[in-house]
């Protein structure tokens, strides 16, 4: 089940929105005897989650069994925290106990991983990437044939070209969706001013 990588969860993979919440300890225990395996399984089933779910041991005397139910509908998401030595339940994490965030990510991530709508979702995604893909070649031949004889900077612009206000709009949402991808954008557009802007003017 693909989720977030934490190197410090008791899951290598766990969902994407419960990534950052602490995961409990199990008390001390006067004489300590972990549960067996199929009865922490037989407590999750009892939970209503019998599976397609990942199950990681305790990592230590004050460990926890964790349960990391991760489908593709997220509001069936589960995260099952239980107490090593009793059984008990410490903490069960459902989509319900998300914040706003924490569900938008839930949904980006299902449907970003081609998950949410199956098929259909999976044959979107690879034509997107596809595109990606072809704007990035295309793009890198247009501006070859278009660049300054002799010099590698921009193409100049044509006269009477309408702003690219749509353009701008739509990476700037993208930027606060994605906020790494936002990033990037800044800083190639600042390396870009920088570089390429110092060349406009030192020509004109």
């Amino acid at each position: 089940m693909p989720g977030m990588v934490m190197d410090d969860l008791p899951l290598p993979q766990t969902p994407w929105a419960v990534g950052n919440v602490p995961v409990p300890h199990s008390p001390s225990a006067p004489t300590p005897a972990p549960l067996p395996l199929a009865r922490a399984i037989a407590i999750v089933a009892g939970l209503g989650v019998t599976s397609g779910y990942t199950l990681a041991l305790p990592s230590g005397a004050d460990g926890v069994f964790t349960a990391s139910y991760f489908p593709d509908d997220p509001q069936a998401e589960r995260t099952i925290y239980l107490d090593q030595y009793s059984g008990a339940v410490l903490k069960d994490i459902r989509y319900d106990d998300y914040g706003a965030v924490s569900r938008a990510v839930s949904y980006g991530t299902s449907l970003h991983m081609g998950r949410y709508f199956g098929l259909a979702n999976q044959i979107v995604c690879a034509v997107l990437s596809l595109g990606l893909a072809a704007m990035a070649v295309t793009g890198t031949v247009m501006w070859w044939k278009r660049r300054p004889a002799g010099k590698l900077g921009a193409p100049s612009r044509e006269r009477g070209t309408p702003p690219m206000r749509g353009w701008i709009a739509g990476l700037v949402l993208l930027g606060i969706v994605f906020p790494l991808m936002g990033a990037t954008i800044v800083a190639v557009w600042l390396i870009d001013r920088l570089l390429f802007g110092r060349a406009a003017h030192a020509a004109a």
